[in-house]
């Protein structure tokens, strides 16, 4: 699909993987017991992680244990490669992780699903398109296999409005509504329904913040 603004690339920070890990550290991350190794991952945009990882149990045989988004994004971090979002995920084989973690980085590389809308930076949005959803997305909303998923997310005002309007433009249900001031300061909705419904809804959603974009003070 087309949306008003300009595709923005994506890309990994940092990867690790931990091939044998210590007891201690399967406790202390709450790794399941048959699982030996971690990969661990960071994206510059945070949303994009969330997609991948749920990609990733798709197509390999891996757990995510975590997956979440800095306090301040990535203006406030420790190091150039922190980015603005991290996630663990874990495996039996250390193959499975590494295949995972080659199948996150492929996907933030590939997919469009943030864009600037003048091409400034001055307004930035997400859209993206999950389907089906994957079985992150599936144990972590509550939702099915054949549902598929609407994430949308931007600026706290931008991003409100846009969700309603989404919410009318699709025949789709929230799954989870991030208020804002989120940890990266935005507002965010994953929504799901059926593919033609998530897709009616990203882009009413992109629609309503390229209108606040455009006249950002009539209300």
């Amino acid at each position: 699909m087309s949306y008003p603004g300009r595709p923005v690339d994506q890309v990994i920070t940092s990867k690790k993987i931990i091939a044998n890990m210590k007891e201690e550290f399967r406790e202390m991350c709450k790794v399941p017991a048959e699982h030996q190794s971690v990969g661990i991952i960071t994206t510059d945009y945070p949303d994009i992680l969330q997609c991948a990882v749920d990609d990733a149990t798709k197509k390999t045989r891996i757990k995510v244990i975590s997956c979440d988004t800095y306090y301040g994004g990535s203006a406030v971090k420790w190091s150039a490669n922190s980015g603005a979002a991290f996630a663990l995920i874990s495996g039996e084989r250390v193959a499975d992780v590494r295949s995972a973690m080659q199948s996150i980085e492929d996907y933030v590389r590939r997919q469009r699903f943030l864009y600037d809308l003048k091409g400034d930076g001055g307004l930035k949005y997400f859209v993206g398109l999950v389907s089906p959803a994957g079985k992150y997305f599936q144990e972590t909303l509550g939702i099915t296999g054949n549902d598929s998923v609407a994430y949308v997310a931007g600026p706290p005002v931008e991003a409100m409005y846009a969700i309603d309007q989404a919410l009318k433009g699709g025949d789709v249900k929230v799954a989870k509504y991030i208020a804002p001031p989120a940890h990266d300061n935005c507002a965010k909705a994953i929504l799901y329904g059926n593919e033609s419904a998530c897709k009616n809804a990203l882009n009413a959603f992109a629609q309503a913040i390229d209108q606040c974009g455009r006249d950002p003070l009539t209300v």
